[in-house]
C-alpha cells in the first residue's frame, strides 16, 4: 500500500498566515463597499415623499392644485399624506410648533463656519419628538411608518411669499424625517411647496448626490 502523505505544520501555517492576509485585505473592502442603512432609509424617504405629494396633488383632495386652499393647509396635508402610508401612529392633530431657535435646533454645517437659521436644515428640533410607541409624550403633528421612519412638523400654512416666522419661510409646509427614529441621526427638513413641489436643503442634498434620479430643488430656487 502506498504511504498517505499529510500536511506538515509548516505548510499549515503558511496556508494560515496567507488566509489571514488575504482577509486582512478583503475585510476592510466590505464593509466599505456596504451600504450606508441610514443612507438608504433616507433616500426611501426622500422619494416616497415626492411620489405621496404628486399623488396627493391629483387626488381629490386639492381639486385646484393649490395646497393653500383648503382649511388648515398643514394639517390636511398631514392627513392626506399619512392615508396614504403604513403607519402605526399618526397625531396631526398635534399642537406643538416647530422650534428653530432653542439650543437644540439642528444645523448642518459641514465645514463648521457660521450658518444662518434661515435654512431647511435648522427647522427640525428632534428633541421634542418622542416616540408615542414607546411611552413618549408628543404633541407635534406627526406620524410613525411601518419601517420606524418618524414624519412630523406639517407646519405652516404655505403662507405669502416672504413672510418668515421665526426665521422660517412659510409659503410652504415644513416637514421633517427621521432616518432611524429616536436614533442619532437628525432629522432632515423638506419644504412642500403649495404647488406640490419638495424643496430640499443643504443636508439632504448632501446623502442625495450619489444615485440621485429625479430634479432637487432648493430653498433659493
Amino acid at each position: 500500500m502506498k504511504n498517505k502523505r499529510a500536511f506538515t505544520l509548516a505548510e499549515l501555517m503558511i496556508v494560515l498566515t496567507i488566509l489571514g492576509v488575504v482577509a486582512a485585505i478583503l475585510t476592510p473592502l466590505v464593509f466599505n463597499s456596504a451600504p450606508d442603512e441610514n443612507k438608504l432609509r433616507f433616500k426611501k424617504a426622500y422619494y416616497t415623499l415626492q411620489r405621496t405629494t404628486d399623488a396627493i396633488m391629483n387626488s381629490d383632495t386639492y381639486p385646484e392644485g393649490d395646497m393653500s386652499k383648503v382649511a388648515n393647509p398643514a394639517k390636511t396635508f398631514c392627513y392626506a399624506f399619512s392615508d396614504m402610508l403604513n403607519t402605526m401612529y399618526d397625531n396631526c392633530e398635534g399642537t406643538s410648533a416647530l422650534n428653530v431657535n432653542s439650543g437644540s435646533a439642528f444645523i448642518y454645517d459641514p465645514s463648521n463656519s457660521t450658518t444662518s437659521l434661515d435654512t431647511l436644515d435648522s427647522y427640525c428640533e428632534a428633541g421634542s419628538v418622542g416616540d408615542p410607541i414607546n411611552g413618549t409624550a408628543s404633541n407635534l403633528p406627526k406620524f410613525i411608518t411601518q419601517d420606524g421612519i418618524f414624519w412630523w412638523g406639517f407646519d405652516y400654512d404655505f403662507d405669502a411669499v416672504g413672510t418668515k416666522v421665526n426665521s422660517i419661510r412659510v409659503d410652504y409646509s415644513v416637514v421633517c424625517v427621521d432616518v432611524d427614529g429616536e436614533g442619532g441621526e437628525s432629522g432632515f427638513a423638506f419644504g412642500i411647496r403649495n404647488d406640490g413641489r419638495v424643496i430640499v436643503g443643504n443636508k439632504a442634498r448632501e446623502w442625495l448626490k450619489e444615485g440621485a434620479n429625479s430634479v432637487i430643488h432648493r430653498e433659493d430656487e
